[in-house]
């Protein structure tokens, strides 16, 4: 058995589970993205922990709008003994919506009965220009016809990724978590299909140092790299940042054991049961809701010096407004900086019930001994000689900014206000950006842009018209 798998909390914890119970038949939807590619990982060890103990492993049906290039890339990745449980079909959550054709696609491959298990990860945050009904289609219409269709198929499980965001103030507001709460109630309106909500945190990777995205890309924490850094508002909005492995072996250990043996999370103890969806009491038997948060509460501002700690750096924090930050996020996002997540942010600091969520029930589905990671643990973490172990640390990605910044050309002129703002707000303080001043901010910096090029024009004109002379009189 490989050492990776041997390090992995879902076999570390829960190995005699996953062998009592019976070979599961998934769909796994959004199986390439940040927290989809670490449960196909986890399902994976899993399928060869059962094999190597002389079971049947189950299979894994793969959701994507590119079948054929996700399976090139993980027979490549993970070669053709791990893949032999691997099927892939394509689907479309942007146009895929009615009953029918999920019904008649899952039961084409061989899906349904009371061991067959949908995994529901794909979701979309931010707008996008070319599709204004997206957000909606991605994360409410398609998701609730594929549930309809699992429950006439008699799938025995339905497994949901929620955001603890649709508990906040505005988060009726914020289109993003507007979706996934309807769609997270409409699920419980669905009486003969198991359903399993995990409302996310926060996630981030403390193997790869980024938050929700892939390493090589512009990233949240990426900002903690810098010689000063703009933190959005007062800093006091509360997070609970959730380590992505946690929260991948646990959704793939409720996904691949018997619904009846999930614990029940107590409403009241998160303090915000006027939030969750009101449900028919009969449902409380097949309905399950955990919070699935990290087990440290920090704010912003502590989240961005933890960062800065684990990268081996001093955080020189600037406040700033949220305008400029939102204005940029409206073009384009930042890993799992985007505008909804910015939205919330700005409703929670000052919030008089701040959302905090409860992971005691979500830590322990593993097993009483299984822990959440914590942030902080990075820091002081040490291998059994004594050596210090911390999350891996990040140089600043000046190509991908470039990158980001070419592709996303209409961020330049937010960005340059909100570098202006940082900047200035860091010298001479916050009342900088007061709106009074920030007219004559843009002036000043306009006045100075142009008159640059002007200069360097001017000077550039010279020194041809010289050379030109030069020339032509020799």
């Amino acid at each position: 058995m490989s050492a990776a798998r041997n390090l992995s909390p879902l076999l570390r914890f829960a190995s005699a589970a996953l062998l009592e119970a019976p070979p599961k038949q998934i769909a796994l939807s959004g199986p390439a993205g940040f927290l989809g590619s670490r449960v196909l990982q986890s399902v994976l060890d899993a399928h060869e922990h059962r094999r190597d103990h002389g079971l049947e492993p189950g299979e894994v049906i793969l959701l994507s709008s590119s079948p054929g290039h996700l399976m090139s890339r993980l027979y490549s990745r993970y070669g053709s003994r791990r893949m032999s449980t691997v099927r892939a079909t394509r689907c479309d959550y942007y146009y895929q919506h009615d009953f029918d054709s999920w019904r008649d696609q899952l039961g084409s491959l061989g899906m349904g009965g009371s061991d067959a298990v949908f995994i529901n990860l794909a979701a979309l945050a931010g707008p996008r220009s070319d599709r204004p009904d997206a957000m909606m289609a991605v994360n409410y219409r398609a998701p609730i016809a594929a549930a309809r269709a699992c429950e006439a198929l008699g799938f025995g499980h339905w497994v949901q990724s929620s955001t603890q965001a649709v508990k906040a103030e505005r988060a009726g507001q914020v289109p993003y978590s507007r979706w996934k709460a309807m769609a997270d109630y409409a699920l419980a309106r669905i009486d003969r299909l198991p359903v399993s909500v995990f409302t996310l945190g926060l996630l981030y990777s403390k193997e790869q140092g980024m938050v929700s995205q892939r390493g090589d890309n512009i990233n949240m924490v990426d900002l903690a790299l810098l010689p000063i850094t703009p933190i959005m508002g007062n800093g006091r909005a509360p997070l609970q940042p959730l380590e992505v492995e946690d929260a991948a072996s646990r959704i793939a250990y409720v996904s691949l054991t018997e619904p009846t043996r999930r614990p029940v999370q107590v409403s009241e103890s998160s303090g915000y049961d006027w939030a969750r969806p009101k449900i028919d009491s009969v449902r409380q038997y097949t309905w399950r809701a955990y919070d699935a948060v990290g087990p440290e509460t920090m704010t912003m501002l502590e989240l961005m010096e933890v960062f800065a700690k684990l990268n081996g750096r001093t955080l020189n924090p600037v406040f700033v407004d949220y305008r400029n930050f939102e204005t940029v996020l409206n073009e384009a996002s930042l890993g799992n900086l985007n505008r909804q997540f910015v939205s919330l942010l700005r409703s929670e600091q000052d919030a008089e019930r701040p959302i905090v969520g409860v992971p005691d029930t979500f830590q322990a589905l593993l097993g009483p001994e299984a822990t959440l990671f914590r942030m902080h643990d990075g820091l002081a973490a040490t291998d059994k000689f004594g050596n210090p172990i911390s999350v891996v640390r990040r140089s600043f990605p000046v190509v991908a900014t470039v990158k980001w910044v070419w592709q996303n050309y209409k961020v330049i002129i937010p960005g340059t206000n909100l570098v202006l703002e940082t900047m200035g707000t860091y010298l001479f303080g916050k009342r900088f950006a007061i709106d009074e001043n920030w007219r004559w901010i843009r002036i000043g910096a306009m006045t100075t842009l142009l008159s640059g090029l002007a200069v360097g024009g001017a000077q550039a004109g010279a020194e041809f018209s010289k050379w030109y002379a030069e020339v032509a009189g020799g």
